[in-house]
């Protein structure tokens, strides 16, 4: 039957990995240290992003992913480096924003279900409980909606579309249509009017788990799909383009795929997903995706070598200083670099070309960037990225799947990636760093490189 409340509670007691003291700590370190004057810099990535404050990705996060230092000499000083590229000062939204602007994937009987916003976040959370709790939670949630007469208050709307969609989270999940699916949508179908919101999130994320869910019923297709609201979310807009192919509509599965495209749904969605695999050799689908491909980066290395390689000098000079040496690479040629890209099926930002072209992949300060032959084979870097990114993803990352994995950045967690078309950084494509699941922009290049030596001055500063 439907899973107890011991499985909505298991998604809502994770720890965080920082408390708001420790944050407060490293804030106050790192507004502490003086300004540097960089004129040597260029700045190569065109506009600068600025990160907002808490643009936390819900569900990124891995207990333990935290290395513990070991007390012995030296050790003080890496573990106050990997603080240190820490940015600090940054507040957190609220809980229900925070939400409803992080979608979660649709779910399919190959996936892994996503992480469900808590019941918690909804005013009658405890109502929501006692349906999940009860031996026939259709059958209470049926009882719950009989007593309300007339119009339902803004809670008990909350109460019903929050357990609804809880409940078809897991059915989706392990099956298709079904007698439960019906019941439960009859039941929702007979009753949506009555609720007083029916564009917010609540109702979205039930018509989407509602899609996933109703596999080849096209009478209750045809009633969801005249539930969408003109500014559904591209998880929504996705999930129902899969539920058209699933039932054969072919016009309407592309009337909806052509506007998730259109609002954030990525081409790298669609081909992994079970549900499109017959399509993916439509003609139509197939103008639809080139469509949505990331735009290409033409190739233009040589303004950027300078630039690059002061950065990188200026960075090697500091750990050489300190007694932190690094390790370089041999360089790689332009057409080897190229061909690394066209193996993998990415592009890589010019000043990545041109630092490729200077050292074909290096490890500074507990940092290890790509070199072509991380993009051609799968090595164990290639391979923690790779591992990285499909967690980001199945967690709800938004535009994870197309960002280009540059370097770790000192954890497990922490990368250093290119965001080819701004989705993750909310602004501009450019650099982004990923400390566990919260985004930071960088500049470009040098700046990233100079973040690196900022921090190792930092430590050997304060030790």
């Amino acid at each position: 039957m439907i899973s107890s409340v011991a499985m909505v509670r298991a998604r809502t007691t994770r720890k965080p990995r920082t408390t708001p003291k420790q944050r407060s700590k490293r804030a106050s370190a790192a507004t502490a240290r003086p300004a540097r004057t960089r004129a040597a810099r260029t700045d190569t990535a065109g506009k600068s992003g600025t990160a907002k404050p808490g643009a936390t990705k819900p569900g990124a996060t891995k207990p333990g992913a935290t290395k513990r230092v070991a007390a012995k000499p030296g050790a003080t000083k890496r573990a106050a480096a990997k603080r240190a590229a820490t940015k600090p000062g940054a507040t957190k939204r609220a809980a229900t924003k925070r939400a409803a602007k992080a979608p979660t994937r649709r779910t399919t009987p190959t996936m892994k279900a996503p992480r469900k916003s808590p019941p918690a976040r909804l005013s009658g959370g405890s109502a929501v409980v006692k349906v999940l709790d009860s031996k026939q939670p259709i059958e209470a949630l049926r009882k719950f909606l009989a007593r309300i007469t007339g119009q339902a208050s803004m809670e008990e709307g909350q109460i019903a579309l929050g357990s609804a969609q809880l409940m078809l989270l897991p059915i989706a999940h392990e099956h298709r249509g079904g007698a439960e699916v019906k019941q439960l949508l009859d039941l929702m179908l007979a009753r949506w009017d009555a609720f007083p919101d029916r564009t917010g999130f609540h109702a979205q994320e039930f018509l989407r788990n509602a899609f996933a869910a109703v596999g080849d019923d096209r009478e209750r297709l045809a009633q969801l799909s005249a539930l969408v609201p003109p500014d559904a979310t591209s998880e929504l807009r996705f999930n129902m383009a899969a539920a058209h192919a699933i039932a054969g509509d072919r016009p309407a599965m592309l009337r909806a795929l052509e506007a998730a495209l259109a609002i954030g749904a990525t081409a790298a969605q669609v081909r992994r997903d079970p549900d499109f695999a017959a399509l993916l050799d439509d003609p139509a689908v197939i103008a639809l995706l080139d469509r949505a491909a990331v735009p290409a980066i033409p190739v233009d290395v040589d303004r950027y070598v300078a630039p690059v390689r002061a950065a990188l000098d200026s960075l090697v000079g500091t750990l050489r200083e300190l007694g932190e040496p690094g390790r370089l690479n041999p360089p790689a040629t332009l057409e080897a670099v190229l061909a690394a890209e066209r193996a993998k099926q990415i592009q890589l930002p010019n000043d990545y070309r041109a630092l490729l072209t200077i050292t074909d992949g290096m490890a500074m300060w507990d940092h290890e960037f790509f070199g072509t032959l991380d993009y051609r084979g799968d090595t164990k870097l290639a391979a923690r990225a790779r591992a990285f990114l499909e967690m980001s993803v199945s967690y709800g990352g938004i535009g994870m799947d197309e960002c280009v994995p540059l370097a770790n950045w000192g954890q497990p967690n922490n990368w250093l990636l290119y965001d080819p078309r701004g989705a993750v950084r909310e602004g501009d494509p450019g650099y982004v760093v990923m400390l566990t699941a919260d985004p930071w922009p960088m500049n470009d290049l040098a700046d990233a490189l100079l973040k690196i030596e900022d921090s190792v001055r930092d430590v050997f500063s304060t030790n």
